[in-house]
């Protein structure tokens, strides 16, 4: 007999059992592989053994209690829309600058929309549409939108700052409308996962803002660094929709607070972040453990190998939507490099923000909202304090912070009075903060991938923005990436970038190769002879190693 979490004990006797079937005449994604998503005993190519996936706990309602199978109604646009012919589907794929690909044999992705009065959604999801200040939708939302409506699996791939949130959070709300009504004790209906605190608050306060026009919806957070027994309260009287960071999740299926047995729509959102932090059992935990009949929707703002592997195994037949160029640096951000000495580093921002301080002034503008990337927790409050000492407003967000005091330092940043906000990594992915002008990268990060993220930060939804930053010999490998990135950018040309475990293997293969080319450098001597170096290590020799009449000045060049 399955145990019976205490709170379900007295509801669950004198009901008749009932076991979801799939309705063969759904969506076409609804196939074999969501009951078959355990590989062979062997171990496979993402280092997962088929015992290590299969899940020791049962996250269901127990068998005495009944579970009304999901929903899926069938989704139709507008007639204006269902009468596009396909070169007109692909001329607006075209203008959104919307790249989507389906799987050899499946249906053709749904066209992409241009009005939300064309995706005939819900009356009052439409009034909060318009009530949220959305006129047309974003190229995200346009194809992503219609996709999830019609009940298809999606893999997204979306620069920063493109809406995606809004693109899975409207289809999300009406899935839950075509549902029975919850009970007491029931799990929720949908469920979205994040990386941080700060992106899941971010999320249910845009499934709020498009659902406030509907009686009785609910939808909780269910997040580290607060009050546990408060989110089990919300859990057990019932909610819609649960947007939730993985630990904190997996906490209240293990204590019995809630359950995945009615769970019909999965957002997998930031995944490659997730999987960066470290989430990925703790995902495929949820995964495994979902109802046959769901609908998983992945977005990620990049596509390392990882999470190509996360989708071959829990979603089925995706559309995959690229939107704009993916894990490069954005275009409309204009983006300086500097080389400063790491003891001038705080002294170098000082003048630099005091100067635009004094320009703001005088232009009569206020001073542009700033984001300061460091690298440690320590030096985030100390150079948070050196600007507060030189009258700028300034404040401090990192790990090491409350709960509280990290709501309170973005709501500051947002709303005022703080326009400069000095943090670490864990502003550097899903914070929506509109008007951010400027990023200062007082230390570079590791990665090129960190890079595209903490600049991502402006230059968001079609704005302009700049990005400067600050580095030290240290930096070169970064650096050099950096500036390829930017002259690919000036010429037209894609940038590639490795990302996941991927770029963390080349970037320690890189950096071996760099030593050892440095090692060779300096033994020999530049001094009235002429040394050949191959073009791939040309990147790694300081300008003033070389004659400026040199062939090597112009690997320098901006």
């Amino acid at each position: 007999m399955s145990y019976v979490p205490p709170h379900l004990r007295n509801s669950a006797a004198g009901k008749t059992t009932t076991t979801p079937t799939i309705n063969s005449k759904g969506a076409d994604h609804f196939s074999s592989k969501h009951t078959s998503r355990i590989p062979s005993l062997e171990k496979s190519s993402n280092g997962y053994s088929n015992s290590a996936r299969r899940s020791s706990l049962n996250y269901s309602l127990p068998n005495t209690v009944a579970v009304p199978d999901p929903a899926f109604p069938h989704w139709k646009p507008s007639e204006r829309v269902l009468r596009l012919k396909s070169e007109q589907i692909e001329e607006i794929r075209l203008r959104l600058n919307v790249d989507v690909n389906v799987s050899p044999g499946s249906c053709p992705a749904p066209s992409p929309i241009e009005s939300f009065p064309d995706m005939c959604l819900d009356a009052s999801i439409m009034k909060d549409i318009e009530k949220h200040g959305y006129t047309a939708p974003t190229s995200i939302q346009a194809q992503a939108m219609p996709v999830a409506l019609s009940g298809r699996d999606l893999l997204g791939c979306a620069e920063t700052g493109s809406g995606k949130t809004a693109a899975f959070s409207i289809p999300m709300i009406q899935h839950c409308l075509a549902q029975q009504p919850l009970q007491r004790g029931d799990g929720p209906l949908a469920l979205v996962l994040a990386p941080t605190r700060e992106l899941a608050q971010q999320i249910e306060k845009e499934v709020t803002a498009f659902s406030m026009s509907l009686d009785s919806f609910k939808t909780a957070i269910v997040v580290g660094g607060t009050n546990i027994s408060e989110q089990r309260s919300e859990l057990r009287a019932g909610v819609h929709i649960v947007v939730a960071t993985p630990g904190r999740l997996i906490d209240h299926l293990q204590q019995g607070n809630t359950s995945l047995s009615r769970i019909a729509f999965v957002v997998l959102d930031e995944a490659d972040r997730m999987l960066d932090m470290g989430f990925e059992p703790q995902i495929r935990e949820v995964m495994r453990n979902l109802p046959v009949k769901h609908q998983t929707l992945l977005f990620s703002a990049t596509m390392p190998a990882e999470i190509e592997a996360l989708a071959q195994d829990y979603l089925t037949n995706p559309v995959r939507i690229k939107v704009g160029k993916v894990s490069s640096p954005t275009a409309n951000v204009s983006q300086t490099l500097e080389k400063v000495p790491e003891n001038d580093k705080i002294d170098r921002l000082l003048d630099l923000l005091v100067e635009e301080a004094a320009q703001a002034e005088k232009s009569g503008h206020p001073f542009p909202l700033t984001i300061v990337f460091v690298e440690r927790k320590t030096k985030c409050d100390e150079v948070a304090e050196a600007l507060t000492q030189q009258g700028l407003l300034a404040t401090a967000l990192h790990g090491g912070r409350s709960q509280n005091e990290r709501e309170a330092a973005l709501r500051d940043f947002r709303h005022g009075p703080i326009n400069i906000l000095v943090a670490t990594d864990v502003a550097s992915r899903g914070l929506d903060v509109t008007g951010v002008a400027h990023v200062i990268n007082l230390d570079l990060p590791k990665t090129m991938e960190d890079y595209v993220h903490r600049i991502g930060r402006t230059g968001r939804a079609g704005s302009t923005g700049r990005a400067t930053s600050f580095y030290t010999d240290r930096d070169m490998y970064l650096v050099a990436q950096i500036r390829r990135a930017i002259a690919d950018i000036g010429s037209g040309n894609d940038v590639t970038i490795a990302m996941g475990k991927t770029a963390r293997r080349k970037e320690r293969e890189a950096a071996a190769a760099e030593k050892e080319a440095r090692s060779e450098l300096s033994k020999l001597s530049l001094v009235g002879s002429t040394v050949n170096v191959e073009d791939k290590y040309r990147h790694m020799i300081a300008p003033s190693m070389i004659k400026k009449e040199g062939a090597a000045d112009d690997a320098w060049d901006d």
